[in-house]
Protein backbone atom coordinates (compact mmCIF):
# COMPACT_ATOMS: atom_id res chain seq x y z
CA UNK A 1 0.00 0.00 0.00
CA UNK A 2 1.24 3.48 -0.90
CA UNK A 3 0.16 6.69 0.81
CA UNK A 4 0.72 10.27 -0.21
CA UNK A 5 1.73 12.92 2.32
CA UNK A 6 -1.37 13.95 4.30
CA UNK A 7 -3.29 10.69 3.71
CA UNK A 8 -4.81 8.92 6.70
CA UNK A 9 -4.12 5.20 7.15
CA UNK A 10 -6.60 4.50 9.98
CA UNK A 11 -8.53 6.22 12.75
CA UNK A 12 -8.32 5.70 16.50
CA UNK A 13 -11.01 3.28 17.67
CA UNK A 14 -11.31 1.44 14.34
CA UNK A 15 -11.45 -2.34 14.61
CA UNK A 16 -7.92 -3.71 14.01
CA UNK A 17 -8.32 -6.23 11.20
CA UNK A 18 -4.71 -5.89 10.02
CA UNK A 19 -1.29 -4.82 11.17
CA UNK A 20 1.03 -2.44 9.35
CA UNK A 21 4.75 -2.55 8.66
CA UNK A 22 6.37 0.72 7.56
CA UNK A 23 8.54 0.08 4.50
CA UNK A 24 9.42 3.69 3.71
CA UNK A 25 8.37 7.18 4.82
CA UNK A 26 7.06 8.39 8.17
CA UNK A 27 3.64 8.14 9.82
CA UNK A 28 2.48 10.23 12.78
CA UNK A 29 0.20 8.70 15.41
CA UNK A 30 -2.16 10.61 17.71
CA UNK A 31 -4.61 9.17 20.23
CA UNK A 32 -6.62 10.15 23.31
CA UNK A 33 -4.60 7.78 25.48
CA UNK A 34 -1.34 9.50 24.48
CA UNK A 35 -0.88 13.06 25.65
CA UNK A 36 2.65 13.89 24.50
CA UNK A 37 3.05 17.36 23.01
CA UNK A 38 4.21 15.86 19.71
CA UNK A 39 2.68 12.88 17.88
CA UNK A 40 4.42 9.52 17.97
CA UNK A 41 6.35 8.87 14.77
CA UNK A 42 6.48 5.50 13.00
CA UNK A 43 9.42 5.00 10.64
CA UNK A 44 10.76 2.24 8.34
CA UNK A 45 10.88 -1.09 10.19
CA UNK A 46 8.19 -0.18 12.73
CA UNK A 47 5.30 -2.61 13.18
CA UNK A 48 1.96 -1.07 14.12
CA UNK A 49 -1.00 -2.70 15.90
CA UNK A 50 0.34 -6.24 16.26
CA UNK A 51 -1.23 -6.61 19.73
CA UNK A 52 -4.46 -5.00 18.57
CA UNK A 53 -4.70 -7.45 15.69
CA UNK A 54 -4.07 -10.52 17.85
CA UNK A 55 -6.63 -9.39 20.43
CA UNK A 56 -9.18 -7.94 18.01
CA UNK A 57 -8.82 -4.63 19.89
CA UNK A 58 -9.61 -1.09 18.69
CA UNK A 59 -6.74 0.87 17.20
CA UNK A 60 -5.06 3.22 19.68
CA UNK A 61 -3.77 5.72 17.10
CA UNK A 62 -5.03 7.82 14.23
CA UNK A 63 -2.25 7.40 11.66
CA UNK A 64 -1.38 10.05 9.09
CA UNK A 65 1.36 10.01 6.44
CA UNK A 66 3.84 12.83 7.06
CA UNK A 67 5.42 12.14 3.68
CA UNK A 68 4.94 9.66 0.86
CA UNK A 69 4.93 6.20 2.46
CA UNK A 70 4.92 2.56 1.52
CA UNK A 71 3.12 0.28 3.98
CA UNK A 72 2.95 -3.50 4.07
CA UNK A 73 -0.47 -4.66 5.27
CA UNK A 74 -0.81 -8.04 7.02
CA UNK A 75 -4.43 -9.16 7.39
CA UNK A 76 -5.65 -11.11 10.41
CA UNK A 77 -6.21 -14.32 8.44
CA UNK A 78 -2.71 -14.11 6.95
CA UNK A 79 -1.13 -13.77 10.38
CA UNK A 80 -3.27 -16.59 11.78
CA UNK A 81 -2.26 -18.89 8.93
CA UNK A 82 1.41 -18.10 9.46
CA UNK A 83 1.17 -18.78 13.20
CA UNK A 84 -0.66 -22.06 12.58
CA UNK A 85 2.33 -23.27 10.54
CA UNK A 86 4.82 -22.42 13.29
CA UNK A 87 5.58 -24.41 16.47
CA UNK A 88 2.93 -24.10 19.19
CA UNK A 89 5.43 -22.46 21.55
CA UNK A 90 5.62 -19.41 19.27
CA UNK A 91 1.97 -18.56 19.97
CA UNK A 92 2.63 -19.05 23.70
CA UNK A 93 5.52 -16.60 23.52
CA UNK A 94 3.34 -14.03 21.72
CA UNK A 95 0.53 -14.44 24.27
CA UNK A 96 3.09 -13.98 27.06
CA UNK A 97 4.32 -10.75 25.43
CA UNK A 98 0.73 -9.51 25.14
CA UNK A 99 0.17 -10.10 28.86
CA UNK A 100 3.43 -8.31 29.69
CA UNK A 101 2.37 -5.43 27.46
CA UNK A 102 -0.92 -5.09 29.37
CA UNK A 103 0.93 -5.14 32.70
CA UNK A 104 3.27 -2.45 31.41
CA UNK A 105 0.36 -0.30 30.25
CA UNK A 106 -1.40 -0.66 33.62
CA UNK A 107 1.77 0.22 35.52
CA UNK A 108 2.24 3.25 33.27
CA UNK A 109 -1.36 4.32 33.97
CA UNK A 110 -0.80 4.13 37.73
CA UNK A 111 2.54 5.92 37.45
CA UNK A 112 0.92 8.71 35.42
CA UNK A 113 -1.66 9.25 38.19
CA UNK A 114 0.99 9.38 40.92
CA UNK A 115 3.03 11.88 38.89
CA UNK A 116 0.01 13.99 37.91
CA UNK A 117 -1.36 14.49 41.44
CA UNK A 118 1.16 17.10 42.73
CA UNK A 119 0.62 19.40 39.74
CA UNK A 120 -3.16 18.99 40.03
CA UNK A 121 -3.01 19.97 43.72
CA UNK A 122 -0.75 22.92 42.85
CA UNK A 123 -3.23 24.15 40.24
CA UNK A 124 -6.22 23.61 42.53
CA UNK A 125 -4.48 25.52 45.33
CA UNK A 126 -3.71 28.40 42.96
CA UNK A 127 -7.26 28.58 41.60
CA UNK A 128 -8.70 28.56 45.13
CA UNK A 129 -6.43 31.48 45.97
CA UNK A 130 -7.56 33.31 42.81
CA UNK A 131 -11.21 32.67 43.60
CA UNK A 132 -10.79 33.61 47.26
CA UNK A 133 -12.92 30.77 48.57
CA UNK A 134 -13.30 27.01 48.98
CA UNK A 135 -14.75 26.23 45.54
CA UNK A 136 -13.04 25.83 42.18
CA UNK A 137 -14.54 25.05 38.73
CA UNK A 138 -13.66 21.47 37.80
CA UNK A 139 -13.28 22.33 34.11
CA UNK A 140 -10.77 25.08 34.89
CA UNK A 141 -8.58 22.75 36.96
CA UNK A 142 -8.72 20.03 34.28
CA UNK A 143 -7.96 22.45 31.43
CA UNK A 144 -4.93 23.87 33.20
CA UNK A 145 -3.68 20.37 34.07
CA UNK A 146 -3.91 19.40 30.39
CA UNK A 147 -1.91 22.48 29.38
CA UNK A 148 0.69 22.04 32.13
CA UNK A 149 1.61 18.38 31.69
CA UNK A 150 -0.89 16.75 29.36
CA UNK A 151 -3.05 15.18 32.08
CA UNK A 152 -6.12 13.73 30.38
CA UNK A 153 -9.68 14.55 31.55
CA UNK A 154 -10.29 10.97 32.67
CA UNK A 155 -7.10 11.06 34.75
CA UNK A 156 -8.26 14.30 36.38
CA UNK A 157 -11.63 12.72 37.16
CA UNK A 158 -9.89 9.72 38.74
CA UNK A 159 -7.74 12.00 40.89
CA UNK A 160 -10.74 14.11 41.93
CA UNK A 161 -12.55 10.93 42.94
CA UNK A 162 -9.57 9.73 45.01
CA UNK A 163 -9.38 13.10 46.79
CA UNK A 164 -13.11 12.95 47.44
CA UNK A 165 -12.82 9.45 48.93
CA UNK A 166 -10.09 10.76 51.25
CA UNK A 167 -12.24 13.70 52.34
CA UNK A 168 -10.05 16.42 50.81
CA UNK A 169 -12.84 17.73 48.59
CA UNK A 170 -16.38 17.11 47.38
CA UNK A 171 -17.40 16.90 43.73
CA UNK A 172 -20.55 18.96 43.28
CA UNK A 173 -21.79 18.88 39.69
CA UNK A 174 -19.24 21.05 37.84
CA UNK A 175 -17.28 22.32 40.82
CA UNK A 176 -14.91 21.12 43.52
CA UNK A 177 -15.66 22.13 47.10
CA UNK A 178 -12.54 21.90 49.25
CA UNK A 179 -12.58 21.16 52.96
CA UNK A 180 -9.54 23.38 53.59
CA UNK A 181 -7.47 25.26 50.97
CA UNK A 182 -4.51 25.05 53.33
CA UNK A 183 -4.82 21.26 53.47
CA UNK A 184 -4.62 21.14 49.65
CA UNK A 185 -1.45 23.24 49.77
CA UNK A 186 0.02 21.09 52.57
CA UNK A 187 -0.64 17.93 50.60
CA UNK A 188 1.04 19.44 47.52
CA UNK A 189 4.09 20.55 49.54
CA UNK A 190 4.36 17.11 51.17
CA UNK A 191 4.28 15.28 47.83
CA UNK A 192 6.68 17.80 46.28
CA UNK A 193 9.13 17.34 49.17
CA UNK A 194 9.01 13.56 48.77
CA UNK A 195 9.64 13.80 45.02
CA UNK A 196 12.51 16.30 45.26
CA UNK A 197 14.23 15.14 48.44
CA UNK A 198 13.43 11.43 48.15
CA UNK A 199 12.52 11.29 51.83
CA UNK A 200 9.58 11.85 54.15
CA UNK A 201 8.39 15.43 54.57
CA UNK A 202 8.62 17.12 58.01
CA UNK A 203 4.83 17.48 57.72
CA UNK A 204 4.52 13.74 58.31
CA UNK A 205 4.49 13.29 62.08
CA UNK A 206 5.26 10.39 64.37
CA UNK A 207 2.38 8.62 66.10
CA UNK A 208 3.45 10.20 69.40
CA UNK A 209 3.35 13.69 67.86
CA UNK A 210 -0.08 13.00 66.40
CA UNK A 211 -1.38 11.80 69.78
CA UNK A 212 -0.05 14.92 71.54
CA UNK A 213 -1.67 17.19 68.93
CA UNK A 214 -4.94 15.28 69.20
CA UNK A 215 -4.92 15.93 72.94
CA UNK A 216 -4.13 19.62 72.30
CA UNK A 217 -7.07 19.94 69.88
CA UNK A 218 -9.43 18.11 72.23
CA UNK A 219 -8.57 20.48 75.07
CA UNK A 220 -8.85 23.49 72.77
CA UNK A 221 -12.36 22.44 71.75
CA UNK A 222 -13.35 22.11 75.40
CA UNK A 223 -11.82 25.43 76.41
CA UNK A 224 -14.10 28.38 77.12
CA UNK A 225 -11.35 30.89 76.36
CA UNK A 226 -11.72 32.49 72.91
CA UNK A 227 -9.01 31.96 70.31
CA UNK A 228 -6.74 34.93 69.68
CA UNK A 229 -5.60 35.35 66.08
CA UNK A 230 -6.35 31.67 65.57
CA UNK A 231 -4.04 30.63 68.40
CA UNK A 232 -5.10 28.30 71.17
CA UNK A 233 -3.34 28.18 74.55
CA UNK A 234 -3.45 25.10 76.76
CA UNK A 235 -1.90 24.86 80.19
CA UNK A 236 0.90 22.37 80.68
CA UNK A 237 -0.93 20.86 83.64
CA UNK A 238 -4.01 20.15 81.49
CA UNK A 239 -1.86 18.72 78.69
CA UNK A 240 -0.12 16.34 81.09
CA UNK A 241 -3.36 15.26 82.74
CA UNK A 242 -5.24 14.65 79.48
CA UNK A 243 -2.25 12.92 77.87
CA UNK A 244 -2.06 10.42 80.70
CA UNK A 245 -5.73 9.51 80.12
CA UNK A 246 -5.66 9.55 76.30
CA UNK A 247 -2.18 8.25 75.51
CA UNK A 248 -2.39 4.94 77.35
CA UNK A 249 -0.74 6.21 80.52
CA UNK A 250 2.17 7.88 78.70
CA UNK A 251 3.77 10.70 80.67
CA UNK A 252 4.18 13.91 78.69
CA UNK A 253 7.77 15.18 78.99
CA UNK A 254 9.96 17.80 77.34
CA UNK A 255 11.39 15.05 75.12
CA UNK A 256 7.92 13.82 74.15
CA UNK A 257 6.83 17.26 73.04
CA UNK A 258 10.28 18.36 71.79
CA UNK A 259 9.81 17.53 68.08
CA UNK A 260 6.60 19.58 67.92
CA UNK A 261 8.36 22.55 69.52
CA UNK A 262 11.35 22.28 67.19
CA UNK A 263 9.02 22.25 64.15
CA UNK A 264 7.19 25.31 65.46
CA UNK A 265 3.87 23.50 65.67
CA UNK A 266 3.60 24.11 69.42
CA UNK A 267 5.24 27.05 71.17
CA UNK A 268 5.99 27.05 74.92
CA UNK A 269 5.30 30.11 77.06
CA UNK A 270 9.00 30.21 77.91
CA UNK A 271 12.18 28.72 76.46
CA UNK A 272 12.44 25.02 77.11
CA UNK A 273 15.47 23.23 78.48
CA UNK A 274 14.94 19.70 77.23
CA UNK A 275 16.83 18.36 80.25
CA UNK A 276 14.40 20.01 82.65
CA UNK A 277 10.80 19.07 83.59
CA UNK A 278 7.99 20.12 81.28
CA UNK A 279 6.46 22.28 84.04
CA UNK A 280 9.03 25.00 83.38
CA UNK A 281 6.52 26.21 80.73
CA UNK A 282 3.09 27.22 82.01
CA UNK A 283 1.35 27.06 78.63
CA UNK A 284 1.75 25.83 75.07
CA UNK A 285 0.38 27.77 72.11
CA UNK A 286 -0.60 26.45 68.71
CA UNK A 287 -2.44 27.55 65.58
CA UNK A 288 -5.70 25.62 65.84
CA UNK A 289 -6.48 25.46 62.10
CA UNK A 290 -2.91 24.55 61.15
CA UNK A 291 -2.85 21.70 63.66
CA UNK A 292 -6.20 20.43 62.38
CA UNK A 293 -4.85 20.47 58.82
CA UNK A 294 -1.68 18.65 59.87
CA UNK A 295 -3.66 15.95 61.62
CA UNK A 296 -5.88 15.55 58.58
CA UNK A 297 -2.82 15.40 56.32
CA UNK A 298 -1.33 12.65 58.45
CA UNK A 299 -4.60 10.73 58.33
CA UNK A 300 -4.90 10.74 54.54
CA UNK A 301 -1.24 10.58 53.45
CA UNK A 302 -0.67 6.88 54.28
CA UNK A 303 -3.83 6.04 52.30
CA UNK A 304 -3.01 8.13 49.24
CA UNK A 305 -0.64 5.89 47.27
CA UNK A 306 -2.86 2.86 47.84
CA UNK A 307 -5.88 4.75 46.52
CA UNK A 308 -3.98 5.91 43.44
CA UNK A 309 -3.03 2.40 42.33
CA UNK A 310 -6.34 0.63 43.05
Amino acid sequence: MKLSAGDFLCLEGDFASSLYIVISGTLSGTGSAHTAATPRLFEPGDIIDVFGLLEHAPREYTLKAEEDCEIQVVEHEQLKAILDEKPSWLRSIIEFLIRRNHIGEENARKSNLVQALPSLLYLLSGILKEQGGNTAPMATVSARAARMNGTRPEECRKLFKVLQELGVLKIQEDSLQVQSPELVHLLYETLRYRALEQKISPNILSMTDQMVLTVFIRLSQRSKDPLRNGLSAISTADLKKESKKSMHGMTLTTRTIGALVEKGILTPSTSLDFHQPLDQADFFFGDFDRIMDLLELNRIFPLLDKKLVE
